[in-house]
C-alpha cells in the first residue's frame, strides 16, 4: 500500500521513534510497528516469523497483542486452576504456555529492566510477566535471525502444551451434576466461557442460564463463583468491532450489561456464542426486565443489588492487573481492552483522539449534573464516562493541562464516591472513604488520598497534624504527579466537607490563574477580621498547609490570604502584618455533594 504520509516508526512503548530508518531500529533490537496512514486509517505491519501480514491498530500496542491476556484454566487437580499466558501466533490462532514453558524458551531479564522503568510499581506480579513475555516476544519477532525463528516456532508448535486442546472445550459436568447446579431450576442452555476478571485476566467456568440467572461455577464445584440475575441485564450485544474486542483471534466475544458493569464472556466456537446471545435476547423480549425509567425512587438501588449475590462487588472492582490492597476501582464499568492508558494523546487514532483535559471535563460535569432517583440514564452515562477516563495518558501533557486535569479528576471521583455510596458523616468513615475509592488512570491507579497528597500535592507540603505522618500513604507516582506546587490548590481541590464552599470549577488550562484566584476567594469567604484588625480567623487547611504559603511564616499566610479576603475584611485587617494573630476554624469532617458553580456557563 503506497502512501504519500510521513511513516512514523514506535517503540514497543508506544513512544514514537526519533530514529528514521527501519533497518537501524532493528539493529538495535529494539520493538518497533511501522504505522502507515492512509484513506483516514492506521495500519500496523507486523513481521512476524512466518508472514508479514497486516493488521488494524485500533490502538493496541504490539506486546498488547503478542501476549493479551493470562487465563485461569480448570486444572486437573480437582476444584483447581492453572495459570496460562496466551500468546496470538502468525497463523491467526492463540496457543497457552505457562511461564515457565516461556521461560524455557526465552530470557526476559531484558524485558524485566524495561517494565521497571516504564510502568507502575502497582502493577501485579502476573500483569508484569504478561507484559514482560509479550515484549520479548515483540522483540524477538521484530529482530530478523535464524535463533529468533526458532524460538518463535517452538512457542508455537514444539511442545504440544495440555492446556491448548481443553480450554473451553472440555466435556461438559455430567447431567447430575448440571441439575444439582441449576438448584431444581430449568436450564435454559450450558457451556463452557471464560469470563474477564480484568481485561488481562480471564477464568475458565461452567456458564449455567437457568430462568432466573447466568451463574458461572468451576466444573468441579456445586456453587457458582458468580452470578448475574436475568432481571437484572438491561442488554446483550456480541463484541464484532476489532476496537471493542480483546485480541483473541478465531475466538468469540459477548458483553452482558447490568446496571453497575458490563460482564465479558469469550467463547471457542461460534455456536455457543450465538446460543448464548439467543437465549439471553429470547428472555430479554419475553419477560419482565429493568425498565429505563423506575416507577420507584428506590427501586433501580433494589434491582442493582440482585445483579450480583455480593451487593458490596456491584460498583467496586479490584483489578487483577494491579495489587489493588485497600483501593477499589469504581470507573470499571466497562473494560478496555486496548492499549489506550499507555498511549499518548499525540499518538491515537480515530475516535479515542479526545484530549485527556476535554474528557475529564465532559465527566465531571455529567457528575454533577442533577441526577432523577427515578431514572438511571444520567448515572448510566455517567459511570460510561468514568470508565474513558482509564484511556487518559498524561504523558506529554503541560504542566498547566495537567494540573487542570488533576483537579477536575479530583471533583470527579469525589463525587462518583458519593452517588454510590453516600457521604462521609463522620472522620472514621471520612478516611475510610478516602482510602478506599480509586480510578485507574494512564495504566495506574490511585486512591483518592492518593491522588490528593502523592499527586496534586506531591511537591507540596505535608499536613501538619502528626498522625498524618502515619495515615497518610508514600506512594510515588512520577509520571502523574504535580513538579510545581501553589497553595491556592489547597483550595481548589474540594472534598465535600461542609468546611468547604459548597460548589466548584470546570476547571480549564487556559482560565487556570484565574480560577485558581476565584477559588481562593470562594474558600475565603468563611474567613473572618475582628474589629479590633487584629485577629484573622481561617479555615483549618490554612494551618495545616501552611508551608505552601511563601516561608510558611504566620505574616507569610496573612500577607497571601489578605488579597483573598471580602473588601471589608480586608480593609479591616491591620496593615501591620506582625501584628495579626491566626485562629482557625475546626475541620468538619461530615460530607455533603459538590454542586456546579454557575452551571449556565461553558467555563465555569
Amino acid at each position: 500500500i503506497e502512501s504519500d504520509e510521513e511513516t512514523t516508526f514506535y517503540d514497543a512503548t508506544g513512544v514514537p521513534s526519533t530514529t528514521s530508518s527501519e533497518t537501524e531500529l532493528l539493529s538495535g533490537g529494539q520493538v518497533f510497528v511501522e504505522m502507515n496512514s492512509f484513506d483516514g486509517k492506521v495500519v500496523e505491519t507486523v513481521e512476524t516469523n512466518f508472514v508479514t501480514r497486516e493488521m488494524p491498530s485500533n490502538n493496541v500496542l504490539l506486546y498488547d497483542m503478542l501476549c493479551p491476556a493470562w487465563i485461569d484454566v480448570c486444572s486437573e487437580q480437582r476444584g483447581k486452576y492453572a495459570k496460562a499466558y496466551a500468546f496470538a501466533t502468525g497463523d491467526e490462532k492463540v496457543v497457552l504456555r505457562t511461564a515457565s514453558e516461556f521461560g524455557e524458551l526465552f530470557s526476559v531479564a531484558n524485558a524485566k529492566l524495561w517494565c521497571d522503568e516504564h510502568f507502575s510499581p502497582r502493577l501485579s506480579t502476573s500483569e508484569k510477566h504478561r507484559r514482560m513475555m509479550g515484549y520479548t516476544l515483540a522483540a524477538c519477532r521484530s529482530t530478523p535471525s535464524v535463533h529468533s525463528e526458532q524460538r518463535c516456532h517452538a512457542l508455537q508448535h514444539q511442545k504440544d502444551c495440555r492446556f491448548n486442546n481443553v480450554f473451553l472445550q472440555r466435556d461438559p459436568p455430567s447431567s447430575t451434576d448440571a441439575k444439582a447446579k441449576a438448584r431444581g431450576r430449568e436450564i435454559i442452555f450450558a457451556c463452557y466461557v471464560g469470563r474477564a476478571l480484568s481485561e488481562r485476566q480471564w477464568v475458565e467456568e461452567w456458564a449455567l442460564i437457568t430462568d432466573q440467572h447466568v451463574s458461572f461455577f468451576h466444573p468441579d464445584s456445586k456453587r457458582p463463583s458468580f452470578r448475574i440475575s436475568l432481571k437484572g441485564i438491561l442488554g446483550v450485544r456480541e463484541l464484532r468491532y476489532p476496537a471493542e474486542r480483546p485480541f483473541f483471534p478465531s475466538y468469540f466475544f459477548v458483553a452482558i450489561e447490568t446496571i453497575s458493569r458490563e460482564i465479558y464472556l469469550m467463547f471457542r466456537s461460534r455456536d455457543d456464542c450465538e446460543q448464548v446471545l439467543a437465549a439471553l435476547v429470547k428472555y430479554r423480549e419475553g419477560q419482565d426486565r429493568i425498565p429505563p425509567s423506575m416507577a420507584q425512587a428506590n427501586l433501580s438501588r433494589d434491582i442493582a443489588l440482585m445483579t450480583f449475590d455480593d451487593p458490596t462487588e456491584e460498583y467496586l472492582h479490584k483489578s487483577s492487573v494491579y495489587s489493588c490492597k485497600q483501593r477499589r476501582l469504581l470507573n470499571n464499568r466497562k473494560f478496555a481492552f486496548n492499549s489506550l492508558g499507555k498511549i499518548g494523546f499525540d499518538d491515537r487514532e480515530g475516535a479515542d483522539c479526545i484530549h485527556p483535559l476535554t474528557l475529564v471535563q465532559i465527566v465531571l460535569r455529567k457528575a454533577l449534573q442533577p441526577m432523577d432517583e427515578q431514572d438511571t440514564t444520567a448515572l448510566d452515562e455517567f459511570l460510561d464516562a468514568a470508565s474513558r477516563l482509564k484511556t487518559a495518558n498524561l504523558s506529554g501533557l503541560g504542566e498547566t493541562v495537567k494540573c487542570a486535569f488533576l483537579i477536575n479528576l479530583y471533583h470527579v471521583m469525589v463525587m462518583h464516591g458519593f452517588l454510590l455510596f453516600g457521604t462521609p458523616l463522620n472522620s472514621f468513615k471520612f478516611v475510610n472513604h478516602f482510602n478506599m475509592i480509586a480510578y485507574e488512570v494512564g495504566d495506574d491507579i490511585f486512591s483518592l488520598t492518593e491522588l490528593e497528597h502523592n499527586i496534586i500535592r506531591a511537591n507540596m507540603s505535608s499536613p501538619s497534624g502528626f498522625l498524618s505522618k502515619f495515615v497518610l500513604p508514600k506512594s510515588v507516582y512520577k509520571k502523574h504527579a504535580l513538579k510545581k506546587g501553589d497553595f491556592r490548590i489547597n483550595f481548589a481541590i474540594n472534598c465535600g466537607s461542609i468546611s468547604s464552599p459548597e460548589k466548584v470549577q470546570v476547571f480549564t488550562s487556559e482560565d487556570l490563574d484565574a480560577q485558581l484566584d476565584t477559588a481562593a476567594k470562594d474558600y475565603l469567604e468563611a474567613a473572618k477580621v475582628s474589629s479590633s484588625g487584629k485577629t484573622l480567623t481561617l479555615p483549618k487547611i490554612c494551618q495545616w498547609y501552611s508551608n505552601d504559603f511563601g516561608r510558611g511564616r504566620s505574616v507569610d499566610v496573612v500577607r497571601l490570604s489578605a488579597k483573598y479576603l471580602s473588601e471589608d475584611d480586608e480593609n479591616r485587617l491591620s496593615t501591620v502584618l506582625s501584628d495579626v494573630h491566626i485562629r482557625h476554624y475546626p475541620f468538619e469532617f461530615k460530607c455533603r455533594p459538590l454542586k456546579l458553580r454557575n452551571p449556565g456557563s461553558d467555563k465555569s
